[in-house]
């Protein structure tokens, strides 16, 4: 298995938006956006914002093409979601609104961009650990499932692998995998803590277990769940972008959500630009520059945030 989460992502906490100083909270404006990659169907997609308790939320319909437009929005930090008509959620972030003429590239996530049960650290409880061969079946059946996009069905035969061998914690984290790729975040994280109450050290699972809870908006239990996966996978710059981001979400900015933010930056390049954004607010518009430089060489020559990048970097170094 090459990936746990990877349909939603990572991505609940990028700032896809740039914030410039002084920006103004109160007028409406239309913002415009883009879909990518469109799945099968995606013209049936919907874009959603969801306020702070201040704002009512807003959807728009995702063209064939990969548009939306929201005509009249309020400026100031909202969640995003692309949802399928069936009510799934595939993707979700914490996006800044800044006013008129802003664009939203929102990526939905490819299938490189996750953690699954193969990857990172395996401790000894589990290289020790004999999976009966009934357990061994229903799990690779469940993965050739997967492979197929046959999520429920691979649910199914992770929830059944787990059945047989409750201590296949390995099982409880695909099973997780696929209820958060239907958007059955709850469910995912309940099934992620049992392969953690199996396996302690799970790295993969106490990795996700922090991704869930970000996703779920309960930011203090998500920086708590970061910190104890980071003592398993301290390198992890995932793990430290859900740290950072979480703790800015709850307790603001401050030194420490910084540090975690340019630990992370190596994994997740836009970190740099949330990096950034804290920086001009500190007045420290150099240094702000250099992360935005940091981003446009690690970022991916198709990243949509490219332009948006840009034009930060001409505003501090005109």
């Amino acid at each position: 298995m090459n990936s746990c989460f990877r349909a939603i992502g990572i991505g609940v906490l990028a700032a896809a938006a740039l914030l410039p100083q002084g920006a103004d909270f109160g007028a409406n404006s239309r913002v415009r956006g883009e879909v990518f990659p469109l799945p099968p169907g995606g013209s049936s997609l919907t874009v959603e914002l969801s306020g702070n308790g201040v704002v009512a939320s807003e959807s728009a319909r995702v063209g064939p093409d990969g548009s939306f437009e929201f005509r009249s929005t309020p400026r100031g930090t909202f969640e995003l979601s692309v949802v399928t008509s069936g009510g799934v959620v595939l993707h979700q972030e914490t996006v800044i609104l800044t006013g008129s003429n802003q664009s939203l590239s929102v990526r939905l996530p490819d299938s490189t961009s996750a953690n699954r049960s193969a990857n990172g650290t395996i401790s000894m409880r589990q290289l020790s650990h004999k999976v009966p061969a009934p357990a061994r079946k229903a799990f690779d059946k469940g993965a050739q499932a997967e492979s197929k996009g046959r999520y429920q069905a691979a649910a199914d035969f992770f929830r059944q692998a787990a059945s047989i061998d409750p201590e296949y914690a390995d099982a409880f984290n695909e099973l997780g995998a696929m209820e958060a790729k239907q958007g059955d975040f709850e469910h995912a994280l309940e099934d992620y803590r049992k392969a953690v109450a199996v396996v302690p050290d799970h790295g993969m699972a106490l990795s996700n277990v922090s991704i869930v809870l970000a996703k779920l908006r309960r930011f203090d239990e998500a920086s708590d769940a970061a910190r104890t996966a980071l003592r398993v996978m301290p390198a992890s710059g995932t793990l430290h972008f859900i740290l950072a981001t979480s703790l800015l979400m709850t307790s603001g900015d401050s030194d420490e959500v910084l540090d975690n933010l340019e630990r992370s930056a190596g994994e997740v390049p836009r970190a740099h630009l949330v990096a950034a954004q804290l920086l001009v607010r500190r007045g420290k518009r150099d240094e702000a520059a250099r992360h935005v430089q940091d981003y446009l060489r690690a970022a991916p020559q198709d990243d949509r945030e490219r332009e948006n990048a840009k034009a930060m970097l001409g505003e501090l170094r005109p």
